[in-house]
């Protein structure tokens, strides 16, 4: 995902800014609250593309800008003063899976147009001492400007936007918070929770499975095993079939036309959405005439699972396997 953002503030101003929201912020509702530091944890500097960040300090208010990082901010006791909101099921900023970990915190603001166009100013109303913007692409001239406003931490130098592993960016957030050992053991719990589903579920070594997203324009998207929706199915066991391969390169997905439908066959596919295309489907003879459709091999999720499987962390994971087994078992492939 590429951003276009406008940003005309200059530092000056967004510096100001945060100073003088900072009276409003401190009257705020419990937002930002959360557990201090490990002994030891702090200072600590992560490098990143443009430079590295050091945090001295325990962070009392944190900003989520990274798409997720709330979710691990939650699973790590830590409520952020603002929240990325994204086009799916909720335009709060926090999912359905994350909801009991809030404690009863008041909502924190939103932040609009996370992964395009967001304000900047926005960020610098919350008054964050400190900005996680890890699973996001920020481009140099927005990093100069949020760190302006607040110590901001992205991912690792040598990842690709989009592309992060789940435990990279657990890591990195507990880390950034001082909580690198809480932060691991969320990391442990997860991990934990896919070897339970292999294990139960043996039947799926050796399969080929696919998520796949249909595109208004009748297109379909298939997303690379790297990729954050790809990377549930892999850590279950399923593999890519072969025909599908060597289509992703080091890119997020492949795209495949109408016409090439029989690329996706293969013994499980999971459907993107389908809620949002179902009826459009269900009208394509190409589509449903695939063989995994036909033998009841699809599975389609709604608007929730796929938003939470889009964005793979502590809170998520676990309830994308719940929702994504109990569908997959209900197929021959279960």
């Amino acid at each position: 995902m590429y951003r276009r953002a406008i940003l005309s503030m200059s530092l000056v101003a967004v510096a100001g800014i945060a100073i003088g929201c900072s009276a409003q912020a401190d009257e705020s509702s419990a937002a930002g609250a959360g557990a201090g530091a490990e002994p030891g944890a702090l200072p600590v500097t992560l490098e990143h593309a443009y430079g590295s960040t050091t945090i001295s300090e325990t962070p009392q208010r944190i900003a989520a800008v990274g798409i997720g990082d709330t979710d691990v901010l939650l699973s790590l006791g830590i409520t952020p003063v603002l929240v990325p909101a994204w086009k799916g099921s909720v335009d709060t900023g926090i999912g359905a899976w994350a909801e009991p970990n809030r404690g009863g915190a008041a909502a924190p603001p939103v932040l609009a147009n996370a992964v395009s166009d967001f304000d900047i100013e926005a960020v610098a109303a919350a008054a964050p001492d400190l900005i996680l913007a890890v699973n996001n692409a920020i481009d140099e001239d927005e990093y100069r400007k949020l760190s302006a406003i607040a110590p901001t931490v992205l991912h690792a130098p040598d990842q690709t936007d989009w592309m992060l592993p789940w435990q990279d960016v657990t890591t990195r957030i507990g880390a950034a918070v001082g909580r690198p050992q809480a932060a691991a053991e969320q990391i442990t719990s997860v991990e934990d929770t896919f070897g339970a589903a292999r294990a139960e579920n043996p039947q799926f070594a050796g399969k080929s499975a696919i998520l796949v997203r249909a595109m208004p324009d009748d297109t379909f998207r298939v997303y690379s095993p790297t990729s954050a929706r790809g990377q549930m199915l892999t850590e279950l066991g399923f593999t890519m079939p072969a025909q599908l391969r060597d289509r992703f390169g080091e890119a997020l997905y492949t795209d495949v036309s109408a016409e090439n439908l029989p690329l996706l066959e293969a013994d499980l596919l999971v459907m993107d959405n389908y809620d949002a295309s179902s009826e459009r489907l269900q009208a394509m003879p190409t589509f449903t005439g695939l063989d995994v459709v036909r033998g009841g091999r699809m599975v389609g999720l709604d608007a929730v699972t796929s938003d939470a499987v889009s964005m793979p962390n502590p809170l998520t994971i676990p309830f994308v396997v719940d929702d994504l087994l109990e569908r997959i078992s209900r197929t021959p492939v279960g």
